[in-house]
C-alpha cells in the first residue's frame, strides 16, 4: 500500500475540521501554514473521494479507514500526521476527550519514531495540552520536560507554546506566581495572533487569583486589536471566523472577570455580554462556558464578586488554621451559596462552605460557623440526604447556644431544620440518628425553658412527641441519649 505524503495527510486533517469551522491552523508551526493557506486558496486540497469534505463523525471515520490501511511501524511521519488529524478534529467537536487523548500520545509515539524533530516537539506540546485538559497537570509536566530537549529546526516558533504549557502546568498545580511568569514570557515570544491571545487569557486568569485584576487590562485590550487585526486581514492571515469568535469570546469573557473584580460594574456587564453574543458563532456551543458567563453575570447583579477557579496547593490542616476565620455570614457570601444552589451546583456549593469551615477551630463555637452549618444542612436536605443534614443542623445548634445564646435566628433555623428532617432519619435502637436527633432537640428546649424564652410553636408534646410514636420499650432515657448526640456531634 502506497504512503500518503505527510504534507497531504495534513491537508486532509486540516478540511476534515474545516467542517466545523476550526481549520486547526493555530496548532501548525508558521512554516506549514503558507502551504496549506495557498493549496486552500487555490482549490487543490483532497478530492472529495479522500473524505474531506465530510465533518464531524464521518471525516473521523474517514481518517481512522485510512490509518488502517498503512504500515504504522513502517511509515510513521504518515501515521503521525493521521493521529495528528484524528485527534484535532475530535477535540473541536468535543465529543471525546479520551479519545483524542489516545490520538495525541500515538501521533507523538510514531513522531518520535520518525526524524522530523518539529514534528517530534509539536507532539509533545499537543500531548502536554490534552493531559491539561484531562486534569493531569503532573503528566502534562513531564512531557514539556521532555519536549525541552528536542533539539527541533524550528524550535523559536514554538517557543511560546511550550512556555504556555509550563505556565498552565505550574498554575494548575497550584503554583500560580509561577505560571504567571511563564505566561507573560510564552506572550513576549509569541508570534502567531492566537498564541498572544491565548497567553493574554492565562496572564488575566492568573493575576485575578493573585487579586491583580487590574494588572490584565492592558494584555487583553492588546488582544483585542491583535484579534481585530486578524479578522480585517481575513483568511490569509490565517484567522478562520469560527476560531476567531472562540478567541475574541475568551478575552471579553476574562475582559468581564476582570472588570467584575475591580467592581467596575458597567464595564463587566458589557464584556460578559459581548462573551455571551460571540458563544452561538462557535461551531459548537459549549454549554460550560455559556455558563460561566451567565453565572458571572448573576454574581454581577447581586454585588457579589467573580467566581474565580484558582487551584491551590494542598495544605496540611495546621496550615489551614493559620488562616483568618472566613467570614461567612457576610451577604456576599450567602449570595454566592443561595445563588449555586438555585442553580444545582451542589458540590461547588459544599466545596466553598467546608473551606470556610477549615477556618475554623472546633469544635464550632462562633455564628459564623453555625451560618455555614445550617447552609450545608439545607444544602443536605436539597439532596435528600438528611443523616449528613441532620448532623450539620446539630453542630449548628451546638455551635450558635455556645456562642451566642439559645435565642438568636441561628438557633431556631437549626432547631426547625433538625425538627423537619427527623421524622426522614433510620431508627434503630438506642444510638438511632432519630434518637440523637431528638436529644439535640430536648437540650435546646431544655436552655429555652431555663432562660424563659418562648419555646417553638410545634413544641407542646416535649420528648414524648419529638422520639416519635415507637414502641415504648425501644425509648431510653434522656441521660442516655445525650452521650451518644454528644459524640455524634
Amino acid at each position: 500500500m502506497a504512503s500518503l505524503n505527510p504534507l497531504a495527510c495534513f491537508v486532509l486533517g486540516l478540511f476534515a475540521l474545516s467542517g466545523s469551522g476550526l481549520l486547526g491552523m493555530h496548532l501548525l508551526p508558521s512554516w506549514l501554514q503558507g502551504p496549506i493557506l495557498r493549496l486552500r486558496s487555490a482549490g487543490q486540497g483532497p478530492s472529495d473521494d479522500d473524505g474531506s469534505q465530510l465533518a464531524g463523525p464521518k471525516s473521523v471515520a474517514v481518517l481512522l479507514k485510512r490509518l488502517q490501511k498503512i504500515d504504522q511501524a513502517r511509515e510513521p511521519a504518515t501515521a503521525y500526521t493521521l493521529h495528528l488529524a484524528i485527534a484535532n478534529t475530535l477535540r473541536a467537536a468535543g465529543t471525546d476527550s479520551k479519545e483524542a487523548l489516545q490520538h495525541f500520545e500515538a501521533a507523538r509515539d510514531a513522531a518520535v519514531r520518525g526524524t522530523d524533530t518539529d514534528a517530534q516537539l509539536l507532539s509533545h506540546l499537543e500531548v502536554a495540552e490534552a493531559y491539561i485538559e484531562d486534569g493531569r497537570p503532573l503528566d502534562s509536566q513531564r512531557e514539556l520536560n521532555v519536549a525541552n530537549a528536542v533539539l527541533a529546526d524550528n524550535f523559536s516558533e514554538l517557543w511560546s507554546r511550550l512556555n504556555r504549557g509550563r505556565g498552565r502546568a505550574k498554575f494548575e498545580l497550584g503554583w500560580t506566581e509561577q505560571g504567571l511568569q511563564y505566561f507573560e514570557e510564552a506572550q513576549k515570544r509569541a508570534v502567531q495572533p492566537a498564541d498572544k491571545a491565548h497567553a493574554a487569557c492565562d496572564i488575566a486568569m492568573a493575576n485575578a487569583c493573585l487579586g491583580h485584576a487590574d494588572k490584565s487590562l492592558e494584555p487583553l485590550r492588546g488582544a483585542l486589536e491583535v484579534l481585530n487585526t486578524a479578522r480585517k486581514a481575513g483568511s490569509d492571515g490565517g484567522m478562520p471566523a469560527a476560531l476567531h469568535s472562540e478567541l475574541a469570546a475568551n478575552v471579553h469573557f476574562r475582559l468581564a472577570e476582570a472588570f467584575h473584580s475591580i467592581h467596575n460594574l458597567a464595564f463587566a456587564k458589557a464584556h460578559y455580554a459581548k462573551a455571551l453574543h460571540l458563544q452561538p458563532k462557535l461551531p459548537g456551543l459549549k454549554a460550560l462556558r455559556v455558563s460561566a458567563i451567565q453565572r458571572g453575570l448573576a454574581l454581577l447583579e447581586k454585588g457579589v464578586d467573580p467566581e474565580l477557579r484558582c487551584p491551590r496547593l494542598p495544605r496540611s490542616p495546621w496550615d489551614k488554621a493559620k488562616d483568618p476565620p472566613k467570614k461567612m455570614k457576610d451577604s456576599a457570601f450567602v449570595d454566592k451559596i443561595d445563588a449555586l444552589l438555585a442553580e444545582h451546583k451542589y458540590d461547588l456549593a459544599e466545596k466553598e462552605l467546608k473551606e470556610g469551615l477549615s477556618t475554623h477551630s472546633r469544635p464550632y463555637g462562633t455564628i459564623e460557623a453555625a451560618t455555614a452549618l445550617n447552609m450545608l444542612g439545607h444544602l443536605y436536605r436539597k439532596q435528600d440526604n438528611f443523616v449528613k443534614a441532620a448532623k450539620q443542623y446539630r453542630q449548628a445548634l451546638t455551635a450558635v447556644v455556645k456562642c451566642c445564646g439559645a435565642g438568636t435566628a441561628e438557633a431556631t433555623e437549626a432547631f426547625e431544620g433538625l425538627r423537619d428532617v427527623k421524622s426522614e432519619l433510620p431508627w434503630d435502637g438506642i444510638a438511632s440518628d432519630q434518637r440523637v436527633a431528638a436529644a439535640a432537640m430536648e437540650l435546646y428546649l431544655d436552655v429555652l425553658r431555663k432562660k424563659g424564652l418562648p419555646l417553638p410553636s410545634e413544641e407542646d408534646d416535649s420528648l414524648e412527641l419529638l422520639i416519635g410514636e415507637k414502641d415504648d420499650s425501644l425509648k431510653p432515657p434522656l441521660a442516655l441519649l445525650r452521650p451518644h448526640m454528644i459524640a455524634s456531634v
